[in-house]
């Protein structure tokens, strides 16, 4: 056990520093493309990005999601080492994938015009769209399947060439195929290299072993993974759909504006993302064994390291934004630091809800996180008429904290004690609070 542990640990720090690195090559070349696009260009481009955040998660059905159990349920017990049922189960769920695809491009050629309508959105962005909730699908397959053995570094490496790939041909593609649409460049820069990369790892993974006799097994994945999806598609509300409704409500510039907060956000999201990889089987561990005094010192580190980040961050903000996106994108300071603070708790949120996956209550997950997607989007429609774009950061705020509140309190009824210290995290807010305080004044 305690060779698993160092085992984890050791994949769980590699995969953190190895995130950081990765950010760190985005970031070096984030003033590049914001000098190089209008900021309307860059608000099209993340509205882009952020309908197929939506969009992957219904064409995939949340198929990675069954990966986990899918690993214990169909390799061999008697001999762990085989693994053949498990990548039957992982060559079904490649084929699925193509079937979906398959269906909604029809779907899309069918209702090409009324689903640009909708979306306000170019008829070739419709398509290009679904191709890229295909490509996001394969990948996020091919994480969950890496992450269950802690191969992390091929994640990595994966990750570091399709970065690169994206940012070369998007350069390129800029400079000389859409010099007057530079959005449709970066759209496609991203694109292109995704498509290929992801296509062939779903022909390795449909090579490497025939998906015959896996209907049931497929049948039962996308019955688990079912629930996930709602819960899946109000996270990415959460995250991203202020920027569609700000595009849409106000213009692409301001969203591209909103849009460039994030990208300092990012600095505390992939934090929390790499931390994850760890908390999660850690948990799992002192949880059967019942050590809650460890958990709950476990989480108050986790707590506290988010909240070091997020204040770091915090401070750095303006600083940050004047160095990547130069003076048009100033005004960014005034959504990043709210939707810092919001963060924070979007990523603390972690702590509770393994509790839920740990007794499978997904339910209770979904129901939570579609309620307050829903406050989110009423939210934003309400404020964002009376006091702009920037209104968006503070309804992302509270929305953020009554999510992570609403788990805090389905994991203290789950569980009948509190595995986690409220006062800490009262505390660290009221800290955080004052820190963007201040921040604002001096922005």
């Amino acid at each position: 056990m305690a060779g698993n542990k160092r085992n984890v640990l050791k994949a769980g720090a590699g995969y953190t520093i190895g995130n950081y690195l990765l950010k760190g090559v985005v970031f070096l070349t984030t003033p590049i493309f914001a000098r190089l696009l209008s900021t309307a260009d860059y608000g099209i481009y993340n509205v882009f990005t952020s309908y197929g955040g939506i969009f992957y998660v219904i064409l995939g059905l949340a198929i990675h999601s069954s990966y986990r159990n899918a690993y214990y349920r169909f390799r061999n017990d008697a001999d762990p080492e085989n693994e053949q049922g498990y990548q039957k189960y992982i060559s079904a769920t490649m084929w699925f994938l193509l079937a979906s695809f398959a269906v909604w491009m029809l779907m899309g050629t069918i209702f090409r015009v009324q689903a640009a309508s909708l979306l306000r959105i170019d008829q070739a962005m419709v398509f290009l769209i679904i191709i890229d909730s295909l490509a996001a699908s394969i990948s996020a397959c091919y994480s969950a399947d890496k992450g269950i053995h802690f191969q992390y570094q091929q994640i990595l490496i994966i990750s570091l060439v399709s970065t690169l790939s994206s940012i070369g041909l998007s350069l390129l593609l800029i400079h000389t195929v859409f010099p007057d649409q530079r959005y449709m460049g970066r759209i496609l820069g991203g694109l292109i290299p995704s498509v290929v990369i992801n296509g062939a790892l779903a022909i390795r993974y449909m090579i490497k072993a025939s998906p015959r006799g896996m209907k049931k097994g497929l049948g039962w994945g996308i019955r688990y993974s079912l629930p996930i999806v709602p819960h899946g598609i109000s996270q990415i509300i959460l995250n991203q759909f202020d920027r569609i409704m700000i595009a849409r409500m106000i213009g692409d510039s301001q969203a591209g504006i909103y849009s460039f907060a994030y990208t300092i956000y990012s600095m505390l999201a992939v934090t929390a993302t790499s931390i994850d990889g760890i908390w999660a089987p850690w948990y799992y561990e002192k949880r059967k064994a019942e050590d809650y005094a460890a958990i709950r010192k476990g989480s108050s580190f986790y707590i506290l390291l988010i909240f070091i980040v997020s204040v770091v961050v915090m401070l750095l903000c303006p600083e940050l934004i004047w160095i990547l996106g130069g003076e048009k994108y100033h005004d960014a300071v005034y959504c990043a630091i709210p939707i810092i603070v919001g963060g924070f708790f979007a990523c603390i949120y972690n702590v509770p809800c393994i509790v839920e996956y740990y007794h499978e209550k997904t339910r209770l997950i979904a129901v939570s996180t579609m309620a307050s997607a829903i406050v989110n989007i009423v939210l934003n429609w309400i404020f964002i008429r009376h006091f702009g774009y920037v209104a968006a950061a503070y309804t992302t705020l509270f929305t953020y904290v009554l999510y992570f509140t609403c788990h805090y309190l389905m994991a203290r009824r789950i569980e009948q004690k509190d595995l986690f210290s409220a006062k800490l995290i009262a505390l660290l807010s009221g800290i955080l609070g004052l820190a963007a305080a201040a921040s604002l004044l001096e922005a």
